[in-house]
């Protein structure tokens, strides 16, 4: 579906259209308390909803915290991975079973703050995937390093115009994940694909905080070998995307 195509727009408090937060966790157990108490506070404001926590296999405490959380919050919803398959496979889990006319995606790490969200549904009736840039981005300088190395071959290689590929908050319509290819590590080239699927995004600042619990599951050497791997498929699926609009049907 082309992005000219009718979509109805989400309304603050319009309890006819539902939205699915969907995030991926690994070994998260002491940020999930927090971050549910945060997002009840958010989420209860934009109408309905339901968060969809993703285990991708956590060796931690991380699954029976969120079964306390379940009993807690009739909105948490709990998929659990029987072995960590990686961030893209925890997200086509939790796409899968969502009910969401629009979708949220958040890391469990509380570095992106779940107040954000508001921020980025500011700009729902103009765009169909809202993507943030992580303003005064609080991570080490080689993982700010890397990601600029990174970023300047991507803009070589595929013309790509995200500014923050590795921001995971995001509000797009569901029609999104209907209509662009999804695959291991699909999550670096998700406002990528969206865009050449005919989508209107937009990239907005939104805030960044410091890890405070648990530790980062990216190692620089493992994100560089993926990255290259990832970024020779990904031009290899740009130029081979089968895109069409609709002039007349009956």
């Amino acid at each position: 579906m082309a992005a000219e195509a009718h979509i109805s727009v989400l309304t603050v408090k319009n309890k006819d259209t539902m939205i699915s937060v969907v995030i991926p966790l690994f070994n998260e157990q002491g940020s999930l308390e927090p971050l549910q108490e945060r997002l009840y506070k958010v989420m209860k404001e934009l109408g309905e909803y339901e968060i969809i926590y993703v285990d991708d296999g956590s060796t931690d405490s991380s699954l029976e915290v969120l079964k306390k959380l379940k009993g807690a919050y009739p909105e948490v919803r709990i998929i659990s991975l029987s072995r960590n398959h990686g961030q893209s496979t925890a997200l086509i889990a939790g796409f899968k079973i969502c009910r969401g006319d629009w979708i949220v995606t958040l890391d469990a790490d509380l570095q992106n703050p779940p107040e954000e969200i508001g921020r980025l549904f500011e700009h729902r009736e103009k765009f169909d995937f809202i993507t943030g840039i992580r303003k005064e981005r609080k991570d080490s300088s080689v993982k700010k390093t890397s990601s600029c190395i990174a970023g300047f071959f991507r803009r070589l290689i595929l013309d790509d115009a995200t500014q923050d590929v590795g921001c995971s908050l995001r509000a797009f319509r569901r029609e999104v994940i209907e209509c662009i290819p999804l695959f291991k590590n699909f999550h670096r080239f998700f406002p990528f694909f969206a865009a050449q699927a005919g989508f209107r995004v937009e990239q907005i600042p939104v805030a960044h905080q410091a890890r405070t619990v648990g530790k980062s599951k990216y190692g620089t050497l493992k994100r560089l070998r993926e990255g290259i791997c990832d970024l020779i498929g990904a031009s290899w699926l740009k130029k081979r995307l089968m895109l069409y609009e609709i002039k007349y049907q009956c």
